[in-house]
């Protein structure tokens, strides 16, 4: 391989990767902007999870985003999810608390802490969605 096609090789590599961090980072900056807490009058459950987890946390964090997907809307009473990388939103992991993660908040439609889980179970789930269910449908009741 002469120096010019690996150059052209390393260009386009290069490339490659900042398309994909643009794109990355302006669809968690407009989805961010789009749903951000306070901005409706509508509950809101708070998904906070890590992006690039050490060794230890893959596991449970992977557990963590499969249950969430897997989470039916319809057991949730429609209300929306919206997951945000931990370390990456510091103005509301300290307005709603959030220390660790993967961690749950459910916001009102006053912008208040409904409920909230930061420490993950090991067994079963990371989440007990059936508590926050009924949180929700507490809410709902309110």
């Amino acid at each position: 391989m002469n120096p010019n096609q690996r150059k052209i090789i390393l260009l386009g590599a290069l490339g490659l990767f900042l398309i994909v961090f643009a794109i990355k980072l302006s669809v968690e900056l407009f989805a961010a902007a789009d749903a951000s807490p306070g901005s409706e009058a509508r509950p809101l459950v708070l998904f906070f999870n890590e992006d690039e987890p050490c060794e230890c946390m893959q596991d449970l964090t992977r557990r963590a985003e499969v249950q969430m997907v897997n989470w039916p809307e319809a057991r949730r009473g429609g209300i929306p999810v919206l997951r945000l990388a931990f370390r990456q939103q510091r103005d509301l992991e300290l307005k709603y608390k959030v220390f660790r993660a993967p961690c749950l908040v459910l916001l009102d439609a006053q912008d208040q802490v409904a409920w909230r889980q930061d420490y993950p179970l090991i067994e079963g789930g990371p989440f007990r969605l059936d508590e926050l269910e009924a949180a929700i449908a507490e809410m709902g009741t309110k």
